[in-house]
């Protein structure tokens, strides 16, 4: 494989905004040298035209981004998603074209859990029309006598992120819970104090049903009026997930016969509905509170989501994985926190290795998981690994998401194993090819190679580094420090290894700016060095 410059990653990269983003999002991405363009409220055939030279689109739930957008955009690396959701974007369609698909899936789970009991105390304590009766002028306190949570049982279906968290806040109200989540375990239930039960039982035995699943296949449709009629009559469903996980005019009928007592709803299937459509309909049904799509819709959330997204774009277009990565799944639950800083980590050491092995791998690597790695999937980190390796070693559009097909293609093969004997890290990555060896763990969430070559460092994979093997004699970090001076490269850091005294060393610098030909030839005259390297990481 041929080694090809990195100089043009630095980044002069464009992103098109196309729905309402916060300001601080837009000043993270400014701040990281890319440039915004604003499409906020423009013509869909507008924004096609301003994707013939981004590299990133940011949308909320309004812009329908399918194949025929995605043709537009012949550079776009990743579009991302200010939410939740991805029901808007065709990720199938964004895989085939390796252009990855973020969202934010847990920067509003506290604003949709409290919008959701909002919604349940309307209904209980029929807040709404206290107010408007009130507007109106009227008193009418035997009217609107209400109901208490605390001893009710409230059946929770999807029990992810937002779903645990009404779970805590029910338990806090001294409501009983049940939940229904077919691909949750019972201990995730028994950690939230709850019971999980079948979908049956759980609308039979509810007096208030809240829904929390993602609209996919499996849950489009999922609420028709056979589950419905399955409520008891005094029942509430709230629905602050997706609009169509409910089948709308089922509801209706439901509503007006008498199968349950109210509804709550925040999302619709069409948003905004047509004047005439079920979703309209049910807005001004005398037997549901609604709300124009506001679970998320908080100043915290708003800004967690601009912060979140904008840090995991700019992580993306400088080719590195990205955390919310939908369409290339990285670690969740539990784990995540401590096994996502190693998916930077396989990706840096991606790109040190071909630059510092200068070939020798042949495109055959063996990487070991060590430590509390042993236990972890190893597919997200061969995934990082491979992107970092082939943006180094091809001229290809190489993402996370498309890595392993272009690996596989050009026959370059990583082979992934745990590796049980002890570690002197809590974790770590070993990546063998040929007859090199590079080694690396993150400190404080930080990438760092602790091993190259079979010698140990401490040198963090980021910016312009220069290696240097050289025979282990005094004056030779006098003598490379005055040539990179007299050429004004400042180095920012300096690591130098020996296994031996007197033997070979290595020295590895991280310098500001890339050292020129002549500076490197002239390095490489001193008596005594072996190789210098230049790598861009």
């Amino acid at each position: 494989m041929k080694l090809r410059s990195t100089m043009d990653r630095s980044l002069s990269k464009r992103v098109v905004v196309a729905e309402s983003f916060a300001e601080q999002g837009l000043a993270i991405l400014r701040q990281a040298g890319i440039t915004v363009d604003s499409m906020v409220g423009r013509p869909r055939d507008d924004l096609k035209a301003s994707l013939s030279t981004a590299d990133g689109l940011i949308v909320r739930s309004e812009t329908r981004v399918d194949s025929d957008l995605l043709a537009a955009g012949p550079r776009l690396t990743v579009v991302a998603r200010a939410g939740v959701g991805v029901d808007s974007i065709d990720v199938a369609a964004a895989t085939a074209a390796g252009v990855v698909v973020l969202n934010t899936p847990a920067a509003n789970t506290v604003s949709a859990a409290e919008q959701t009991f909002g919604l349940m105390l309307s209904l209980a304590r029929h807040i709404p029309q206290a107010v408007q009766s009130l507007r109106e002028g009227r008193w009418d306190r035997l009217k609107l006598v209400g109901t208490e949570l605390a001893g009710k049982t409230l059946g929770i279906v999807g029990m992810g992120r937002v779903g645990g968290n009404v779970a805590t806040r029910a338990r806090a109200f001294g409501m009983t819970v049940q939940v229904h989540d077919p691909y949750i375990a019972a201990a995730r239930a028994d950690a939230f104090d709850t019971t999980l039960v079948d979908l049956e039982t759980l609308l039979r035995t509810s007096d208030i049903v809240t829904l929390h699943v993602p609209l996919n296949s499996e849950t489009r449709g999922l609420i028709d009026l056979a589950k419905l009629r399955m409520l008891q009559k005094h029942a509430f469903i709230i629905n602050c997930a997706r609009g169509g996980v409910v089948v709308e005019e089922d509801l209706l009928t439901a509503l007006d016969e008498g199968s349950l007592a109210a509804a709550a709803i925040d999302v619709v299937a069409i948003e905004p509905p047509p004047p005439n459509g079920t979703g309209a309909k049910l807005h001004k049904h005398p037997k549901v509170i609604s709300t124009p799509h506001l679970g998320g819709s908080t100043t915290e959330a708003l800004a967690r989501i601009a912060n979140e997204l904008a840090e995991d774009v700019t992580r993306v277009l400088l080719g590195a994985p990205g955390m919310g990565a939908v369409n290339a799944p990285v670690p969740d639950g539990p784990e995540a926190e401590r096994v996502l800083p190693f998916l930077d980590v396989a990706y840096r050491m991606g790109r040190f290795f071909p630059q510092f092995a200068s070939g020798d791998a042949r495109g055959s690597y063996a990487m070991q998981l060590q430590g509390e790695l042993a236990t972890i999937p190893s597919e997200a980190f061969v995934r990082a690994f491979l992107s970092g390796l082939l943006q180094t070693t091809t001229d290809r559009r190489v993402s996370i998401v498309n890595a392993e097909s272009i690996a596989a293609e050009l026959g370059v093969r990583v082979e992934a194993r745990p590796d049980a004997a002890p570690s002197p890290y809590a974790g770590s990555l070993r990546v063998t090819g040929g007859s090199m060896t590079v080694t690396g763990t993150s400190v404080n969430g930080k990438p760092r190679i602790v091993e190259a070559g079979g010698f140990e460092i401490d040198a963090p994979p980021i910016g312009e580094m220069l290696v240097t093997q050289h025979h282990d004699v005094p004056g030779m970090i006098g003598r490379v420090g005055t040539l990179l001076g007299d050429a004004k490269v400042n180095i920012s850091t300096m690591q130098v290894s020996r296994n031996a005294i007197g033997g070979e060393a290595i020295m590895v610098l991280g310098i500001d700016r890339p050292a020129d030909d002549a500076t490197v030839a002239a390095l490489r005259s001193i008596p005594g060095v072996h190789s210098v390297r230049s790598l861009s990481l």
